[in-house]
């Protein structure tokens, strides 16, 4: 389910008011997530959201600088460094 926001809401979010987890090592990291900004060049052991479809990531490298946008809730790298902006 997508949830809607009101402006305010959705300016923090597009802004990382919200807060951030800065994720560089191999456990797994448990949230609401709505954005994961790549810091340097990761492969995720375990990348859970809900709003996804297609193919599985496998062990796709995801490259430094890119952001993806999702509704997350497990974040578990294999290597690599990520931002991961709290959605709430």
């Amino acid at each position: 389910m997508i949830r809607d926001f009101n402006a305010d809401e959705a300016n923090n979010l597009a802004l990382g008011r919200v807060g951030s987890e800065y994720i560089n090592d191999t456990a797994s990291h448990t949230g609401n997530f709505h954005a994961i900004t790549i810091v340097s060049d990761a492969v995720f052991t375990t990348l859970t959201d809900s709003t996804r479809t297609g193919n599985s990531i496998g062990t796709d490298v995801f490259i430094a600088g890119l952001t993806i946008f999702g509704k997350f809730t497990e974040i578990q790298l294999a290597s690599g460094k990520v931002i991961a902006y709290k959605e709430k």
